[in-house]
């Protein structure tokens, strides 16, 4: 118990030392923020810019929420989950002004203004929430053409909005791609804080917990309860493996364990981690081996990430790669080259090799390729591939390449030749394998953030 709580503190301070670190940069990010969307402001015909943090979705018949997730744009602008109904304006001049809704109320404890944004913006707290729209009617009187970021609603709906307006949100998703010094260090905060829960994840899966015990190792050690996590854990063993969002945790140990894929991820200052890794409960069998491949293969096509390089040429390579594992390991016996141009690769591995990472974690811009705005439709045989841009620096996205043994896409490829049914069926219990990391871009090349944190973890151990 000493033991636990002395790595809980140690990884506490590293948390808390990282919190003083990124409000250093912080004004720096706003002065960045603020010459970019004053810019796309002018070019588009705008003198002001409303964004919502957007409200909560009340179930049905009901008095309870899902968790608050605010709009990413605004959470770029004010780091701070508890926001909701927050609106801030961007004009042209002045400071920003930020309208903050702080009920009185005795069902919910409100949130206050974040400290830190006394010094940037104009702070104006609202106990009641028509006071609040109204100060908001009136700090835009005097502007001839204002721009709506995001919905008050926090519904998706943009039919409302002008095509001017439209191509502004475009434009501000296309450049949430390209990290300040500040978001990056959240990002590095949200890895060390992930990194950490894997690390607990592990040792509960080698000492026999069940999928649910391994979940509550992770919160415990990420410090993180279910409402903060960045999306669900994904905590599977065994055939659920094969699902690639497996959304149950079993409360039992399985009878016979096999295998463990975790993918869960953690938040810093309402920035993203993303972290998949995948463990063999006998190190020395073949899908250990497996692991080992996919792994090396990983790190290979990391090595590739180059400034101007296309992200869609980087997933080819990856699913050649893939190839050479499937057949090399005897799952195929055609060539890697027949593996790939037959596309019977692609039921091996069904999605694509990562996505944007930062307020969402799936962050949004993936598709879209030019500073205009232009959007370009999922690939044709990729549909699932998130990001087709060219690799840019500054940019943070996952490399997560996977093997699975997926009986649904398996079989449409039932009786082929070119399958080792025999090899495949072996595989089954194991599920897959997927291991993803999380890649800052420099000029010089790429940063694995998430090797770095576990780097850290294994020296402060």
């Amino acid at each position: 118990m000493l033991c636990a709580l002395r790595e809980f503190r140690d990884a506490f301070r590293v948390i808390t030392n990282l919190v003083a670190m990124h409000l250093v940069d912080y004004q720096a990010h706003i002065d960045y923020l603020t010459a970019e969307w004053r810019g796309l402001m002018s070019e588009n015909g705008f003198d002001a810019a409303v964004v919502y943090a957007g409200k909560n979705q009340t179930y049905y018949g009901d008095d309870q929420d899902p968790p608050f997730h605010a709009y990413g744009h605004f959470l770029r602008w004010i780091p701070e989950s508890a926001c909701e109904h927050a609106v801030l304006v961007v004009n042209m001049v002045e400071k920003p002004v930020l309208l903050w809704y702080t009920p009185s109320d005795y069902w919910y404890l409100p949130s206050e203004p974040p400290e830190f944004c006394n010094e940037t913006f104009v702070v104006q707290s609202y106990a009641d929430l028509g006071e609040l729209h109204r100060a908001l009617r009136g700090s835009l009187e005097a502007q001839s053409n204002v721009a709506h970021i995001g919905n008050p609603s926090s519904s998706e709906d943009q039919d409302w909005l002008t095509e001017a307006n439209k191509k502004l949100i475009r434009q501000l998703d296309y450049l949430r791609a390209f990290k300040t010094a500040f978001e990056r260090q959240c990002i590095e905060g949200a890895s060390t804080r992930g990194v950490l829960g894997h690390v607990a994840a592990a040792r509960a899966f080698t000492a026999g917990e069940s999928e649910y015990q391994v979940h509550l190792a992770y919160l415990r050690a990420s410090s993180q309860h279910e409402a903060e996590l960045p999306y669900p854990s994904i905590v599977a063993m065994n055939t659920h493996a094969a699902t690639l969002h497996y959304q149950k945790y079993d409360r039992e140990p399985a009878s016979d364990t096999y295998s463990l894929l975790i993918d869960a991820g953690a938040k810093k200052h309402c920035y993203h981690s993303d972290i998949t890794r995948t463990y063999a409960a006998n190190k020395n069998d073949e899908f250990a081996e497996l692991i080992g491949a996919v792994d090396s293969a990983q790190q290979e096509i990391i090595e590739e990430i180059a400034v101007g390089k296309s992200y869609l040429a980087l997933h080819e390579a990856m699913s050649q790669k893939i190839a050479e594992i499937l057949t090399s390991h005897q799952f195929l016996k055609c060539s890697p080259t027949a593996a790939y141009e037959s596309e019977l690769v692609d039921a091996f591995f069904p999605h694509g090799l990562g996505h944007l990472l930062g307020l969402q974690t799936h962050d949004v811009g993936g598709r879209i390729v030019a500073e205009s705005g232009r959007e370009v439709p999922p690939h044709s045989r990729y549909e699932s591939l998130r990001l087709m841009r060219a690799v840019e620096a500054n940019m943070v996205f996952t490399i997560e390449p996977g093997i699975y043994f997926i009986p649904s896409l398996l079989a449409r490829w039932k009786d082929h030749q070119d399958v080792n049914w025999g090899k495949v069926d072996q595989f089954m219990k194991y599920g897959g394998v997927r291991v993803e990391d999380n890649v800052f871009v420099t000029p010089n090349g790429p940063i694995n953030l998430t090797r770095n944190a576990f780097s850290a973890a294994s020296v402060g151990a």
